[in-house]
């Protein structure tokens, strides 16, 4: 790999500089001896040379005690070991390579590759973890048959797991006992996992459309079965889903899923055995709340999902890492629309992807969803890789319909199973047996960016036409200052003065394979006339968000309260709601920074008392409606983050709809605390969280009795978390009760300190710094660091009460972690991507610490590449 830096700095690697592999590998054969602190591996690979080349293995932090080259050991002169590779440099066409090194999962704290976590033996191998196992070719377009052998001690790792089928299990007589493991299907190394320890389990079983029956297990600690059964569902689910969505069956006699504490990432799709952070596994409605379960159920089917989408088709390298995570996003939000309410999902999905990949594209850290280098692979787990790359595969499915994209997808794996390819290969999948012409599309791919489409509409009442111009641009980010037109493709409808869809015909129309008209926008600038338009219409645009833009649309109050209440489309009509109250937050934050007085206008509290007061509304629905545009949204809108008068113009809103409708709030909140759907407390807790911040009197002991008396986390933790948005006695002894309740649950304390790391309070920091003394919580335990420093990091308002003393804490804090564990460091530097839209004096200080964090030569690659841009 070529370098753009010189020799003592991180190399930069690229795209363009792939090649294939010059080795292919037959087969492996594994032997783990298992021990806490001198595990030992033997590897036998056979190899056959595709290119007359010395053969490099990748190995990091391996202790070579053995090698051998065809049963024969190698002189120490015939082969080189360096700090991350292996190299012989003379080997045969075909050959068998023995090897066998010792490691120290113990002392491994990055929780990449074989580690210990509480007692239970488990790995992490994608990106590059293998390596730290054993030596080989690390990459995923590396593809082989594994059998596997695990040997440990009997009685403290009973439980001996590993991919593939389970062969069988001997007791050796001394105290230890053997599993052995074959995995019929080849896989790149990354898919590799083994998981050695006491564990209890939840059995069950699938029987496939073909009629196979396969084996279902859910392991975790001992005593969390009952809080596996949600699990043990969804995944039952996820395979009906996937055989009847896409026609894919599961291929193996039997499916795990572990459960862990300690765990970098949320889940781990390892074919046959998927490694998964607790808190994505265990749930019950004592200890879950109903955003938990619905996690759970999404999850759970991401990574079964995967089967198909990333191991029996996987991706030729880490560049093209979006061709298995976009597209497994995607099918995990069908699956999950499918399952529940399809336009809640919906509305969730672009809310997120909102908040944190419309705010990726737009700070310092923008990429293509194939990106063009890194230093780190690991840094390429981002929402563009995954969200906006499950937004570009849903723009393909908009354009040739569901039907053509289940053709499509057909053709996907009669064309590449069992085989690594790229994003390229993928939408030539879907486009050509449709008969479409992607080429212009796949600039979604290397263009970064969210691209802005502003409309101008005008009718003409004589003609009865009403013409539609469209322009589009995208702004230059850091390494592409100059951006081609994108093709965008827009769900459209007009509304009539009575609310109903208007019959629309249009020469520019192109209607898909489900009979939905869609706009082909690929011009920069690009006019649509439509005819036989009776009366002016309302404008729905981009309905169903069908594609990842930013609008803008100068539409009237009276056109969007329109849209609010009789829209077909239920996406935008929430979005009308959205953008009435974003447009109401940008001006009163204008107004409250240049020192006016302002108040929130009728039109806005007239449009929110209308949503609060139409029982015809579902309850869900209403919900998100009166949900306000978070900090991460409103710092993409202005061309400065300043969290203080974000702060109060969100108060001044909610203070004033209260006071305009207190009694229907008070009213409402009371029926529906009265009722037990999802729902009804996705409602209850919004409008609870209204009542406390506009300082309604009752309002904190109504939030105290909920807290008390509730039945389950959703209320329980609802009412913690609006309690914690006060400095009230009722808080205090809130979370005092909570956590004499569940400090010995691991999954459940980090929600007790999520609550306090996002109190918008200027004691936040000094709480927050408390935490990190008070037990169980650990800096070397991924999920206590996430939600405790994460959280806390995303607070712009109280890292801005600090001024700037917070961010030198949070520095020395990611320093301290970065050197055990690189990738948890990495993730809490995206604390940092709004940096260089701080106030002046903040921006100066935050910036001071990342440039101390920069000169600390014990920075790992993960953190440096991302923390450069912010400077």
């Amino acid at each position: 790999m070529k370098s753009d830096s010189n020799s003592n700095q991180p190399q930069r690697i690229f795209l363009t500089d792939y090649l294939p592999p010059s080795f292919s590998i037959d087969s492996v054969q594994l032997y783990f001896n298992l021990h806490e602190t001198k595990t030992q591996v033997k590897a036998k690979i056979d190899f056959k040379k595709i290119k007359d080349e010395a053969l490099v293995l990748n190995g990091v932090g391996l202790k070579l005690l053995s090698i051998k080259l065809n049963e024969k050991p190698l002189a120490e002169n015939s082969y080189k070991v360096e700090a991350e590779t292996l190299t012989i440099p003379n080997v045969p066409d075909a050959f068998t390579l023995e090897t066998i090194v010792e490691i120290n999962p113990e002392e491994n704290k990055a929780c990449v590759g074989l580690y210990l976590s509480r007692g239970i033996f488990a790995t992490q191998c994608e990106a590059e973890g293998f390596r730290h196992i054993t030596y080989f070719i690390d990459r995923p377009d590396v593809m082989t048959n594994y059998s596997v052998e695990l040997e440990a001690d009997k009685t403290k790792y009973p439980i001996l797991l590993s991919n593939g089928d389970h062969l069988g299990t001997q007791d050796l007589g001394n105290g230890r006992h053997l599993a052995q493991w074959k995995d019929p299907f080849k896989k790149p190394c990354y898919l590799f996992a083994l998981v050695a320890g006491d564990l209890g389990v939840v059995t069950d079983s699938f029987t496939t459309h073909s009629g196979k029956k396969v084996k279902l297990e859910v392991f975790a600690s001992h005593g969390k079965q009952s809080r596996c059964l949600h699990a043990m569902q969804s995944l039952k689910n996820s395979m009906k889903w996937d055989e009847e969505r896409f026609g894919l069956e599961y291929d193996l006699n039997q499916f795990m899923i572990v459960s862990i504490d300690d765990f970098n990432m949320g889940a781990m799709e390892n074919k046959g055995l998927n490694i998964f952070n607790s808190r994505l596994v265990l749930a019950d409605p004592e200890s879950a709340t109903d955003t938990d379960f619905e996690r759970i159920e999404s999850v759970v089917g991401h990574e079964y999902f995967h089967n198909w989408t990333g191991n029996r088709v996987t991706c030729r390298n880490w560049f093209e890492l979006s061709l298995k995570e976009g597209l497994t996003v995607f099918r995990d939000q069908e699956f999950s629309a499918d399952l529940n309410s399809r336009p809640v999902q919906r509305i969730k999905d672009v809310d997120a992807l909102r908040g944190s990949q419309f705010a990726e594209d737009a700070g310092p850290n923008a990429h293509p969803v194939r990106p063009e280098s890194c230093l780190a692979v690991d840094n390429f787990y981002t929402s563009t890789i995954y969200e906006k790359g499950s937004e570009v595969i849903r723009m393909m499915q908009t354009m040739v319909g569901k039907k053509g994209f289940r053709k499509g997808m057909d053709e996907y794996f009669r064309r590449h199973d069992g085989q690594a390819v790229t994003i390229i290969d993928f939408a030539n999948a879907i486009s050509e047996p449709n008969g479409y012409d992607f080429t212009q599309f796949k600039l979604w791919y290397t263009q970064a960016g969210t691209p802005e489409v502003s409309v101008h509409e005008d009718y003409n009442a004589d003609k009865k036409e009403f013409s539609l111009t469209l322009k589009q641009s995208c702004a230059p980010s850091a390494k592409q200052p100059n951006k081609l037109p994108f093709h965008i493709p827009l769900l459209i409808g007009l509304l009539d003065s009575r609310g109903q869809d208007m019959t629309i015909e249009s020469d520019d129309l192109v209607i898909n394979s489900d009979q939905l008209p869609v706009l082909h926008l690929k011009n920069s600038e690009q006019k649509f006339i439509f005819k036989n338009i009776s009366e002016k219409p309302v404008l729905s645009i981009n309905r169903d968000f069908s594609a990842p833009i930013k609008l803008n649309w100068q539409a009237s109050p009276a056109e969007m309260l329109h849209l609010l209440k009789y829209d077909s489309d239920a996406f935008n009509r929430r979005e009308a709601c959205y953008k009435m109250i974003l447009q109401e937050l940008k001006r009163l934050i204008t107004g409250l920074r240049g020192g006016a007085s302002v108040n929130p206008q009728a039109s806005v509290l007239d449009a929110l008392g209308f949503v609060l007061n139409d029982s015809q509304i579902d309850v869900q629905f209403k919900a998100l409606m009166l949900q306000l545009p978070g900090v991460d949204i409103l710092a993409q809108e202005e061309d400065v983050l300043d969290a203080v008068a974000f702060n109060k113009a969100e108060k001044l809103l909610i203070i004033a709809f209260v006071k305009q409708n207190e009694k229907q709030i008070l009213d409402l909140y009371k029926m529906h605390h009265a009722l037990d759907s999802v729902g009804d407390r996705a409602l209850k807790n919004r409008l609870l969280s209204f009542l406390v911040l506009a300082e309604i009197p009752q309002a904190v002991a109504m939030a105290s009795q909920q807290f008390i008396q509730a039945k389950n986390m959703t209320d329980q933790l609802g009412a913690l978390a609006i309690l914690c948005q006060t400095d009230s006695s009722e808080k205090t002894s809130a979370l005092q009760v909570f956590y004499d309740r569940w400090k010995d649950d691991a999954v459940v304390f980090n929600k007790w300190l999520m609550v306090q790391a996002y109190a918008d309070l200027p004691q936040t920091f000094d709480t927050v710094k408390k935490l990190t003394q008070i037990k169980p919580f650990s800096l070397e335990n991924p999920n206590n660091v996430f939600s405790l420093h994460r959280v806390f990091g995303e607070n712009f308002l109280a890292l801005a009460q600090t001024k700037g003393e917070a961010y030198k804490w949070l520095c020395d804090e990611i320093l301290t972690v970065d050197k055990k564990n690189p990738q948890v460091a990495a993730r809490l530097c995206g604390s940092f991507n709004f940096v260089k839209k701080l106030p002046d004096q903040l921006k100066q200080k935050a910036q001071t610490e990342i440039k101390r964090m920069l000169a600390t030569d014990s920075l790992s690659k993960n953190s440096r590449e991302l923390l450069e841009s912010c400077i």
